[in-house]
């Protein structure tokens, strides 16, 4: 619970289970601030997602913040208060809005899925041709625009194609165009390829998959590199958080720990000095005073490295957003989450354009391990910039 407001987030596996912990906790007075259906993984079904805020004058009347993943709960949208008996209603209409986004036509459309404009206004229309460009530049910056990069991103990628001394060719476009991402999209080790012993911390916003991310690189560094792996988790905010890790760590047979505060935090990384790799789960965190605190208590382990986790499916605009918010923190790696879930992946390059980190692993569906990846620097061009 937020030490400031009456608020709690909740997770059941259906609306009547989630309606009766509202109840429960906070009373037939409560009201419903959000809700979200959030996809189960291999070893679960998906689950309904409540935030709920208890009567009087300190319930919010603002939602969770905008960049936060998946699909807005109609509360969000409305910015109303949505009656606890309403719950179920609620949930079947965020069903009907995700059936909606899933027939939607492919983003790269103003204000679509991956956003309009950049907000400093060096952005231009999707439609837009490039003023200035050839007709292959054009064709390029179009491509690039739809994969779902940001107009001003494009438009900077097609202008250091020309530095590079591409010429008025499609080809030998795209080919200047693929040399400079790629020294923006830096690969680094996967966590269960690097060698020596490890501390991971997985940061991010809520809702972009951590704690599934943690389970698949768990996985594979059992089944690949036969490292003794240990699971600890700081989340004592999500309702169900240390009780998801722990079920993780029972199927895989490895050892978990929840940590409360910094004290028992270094009594689970001393617990677990023969590990080769230790993995830190976290709890989401929006305003910056929470994402300091929560920084300093990972940063009291001794080497522990940060690596902030982003959703694909969030979008280039929003994904930048992120970036910045997190740059303070100096997270050391990137992952990325949800590729499955984007027809154009190129919004990723927004995150590594306003947080220029190697990208370590990137996430493409819920099974555990196999949907977890290593990536080259090939890769991550061939990602973004698509056929």
């Amino acid at each position: 619970m937020n030490p400031n407001s009456n608020v709690m987030t909740f997770r059941a596996a259906d609306a009547r289970a989630a309606l009766s912990a509202v109840r429960a906790a906070l009373g037939g007075e409560a009201v419903i601030l959000e809700t979200r259906e959030v996809a189960g993984g291999l070893f679960g079904k998906a689950h309904i997602e409540v935030t709920a805020a208890g009567p009087g004058p300190s319930a919010p009347d603002t939602r969770r913040a905008a960049f936060e993943s998946g699909p807005p709960s109609t509360a969000g949208r409305s910015g109303r208060r949505v009656p606890v008996t309403d719950l179920e209603g609620e949930v079947g209409a965020l069903r009907r809005l995700v059936d909606e986004m899933r027939h939607r036509p492919p983003a790269g459309k103003a204000n679509g899925l991956f956003g309009g404009a950049h907000e400093s206004g060096r952005g231009h229309g999707p439609d837009d041709v490039g003023t200035g460009f050839t007709p292959d530049e054009s064709h390029t910056y179009k491509h690039l625009l739809r994969r779902g990069m940001e107009e001003f991103l494009a438009r900077g990628l097609i202008e250091q194609a020309r530095r590079l001394g591409a010429g008025g060719a499609g080809d030998e476009i795209n080919d200047a165009v693929k040399m400079a991402m790629r020294k923006q999209l830096a690969p680094a080790p996967a966590p269960w390829l690097a060698e020596g012993r490890r501390t991971l911390a997985l940061i991010g916003p809520t809702g972009v998959g951590k704690t599934t991310a943690i389970a698949k690189i768990a996985a594979r560094a059992l089944l690949e590199t036969r490292f003794k792996v240990a699971l600890i988790t700081v989340d004592t905010y999500r309702v169900g958080a240390s009780e998801q890790l722990a079920r993780y760590g029972k199927i895989m047979g490895i050892p978990t720990h929840v940590a409360r505060d910094r004290a028992a935090l270094t009594e689970g990384v001393e617990r677990f000095a023969g590990a080769d790799l230790i993995l830190i789960d976290t709890a989401g965190r929006s305003d910056n005073e929470s994402l300091a605190a929560q920084t300093s208590l990972l940063r009291s382990v001794s080497h522990v490295e940060l690596q902030l986790v982003l959703s694909a499916a969030t979008g280039g605009r929003e994904l930048g957003a992120i970036a910045r918010r997190y740059r303070a923190i100096a997270p050391e790696r990137l992952i990325f989450t949800k590729l499955d879930e984007v027809d154009g992946p190129a919004g990723i390059y927004s995150a590594v354009a306003a947080l220029p980190r190697p990208v370590s692993c990137i996430s493409d569906g819920q099974r555990v391990p196999e949907d977890i990846h290593a990536v080259t620097g090939p890769d991550l061009v061939e990602m973004v910039f698509g056929t």
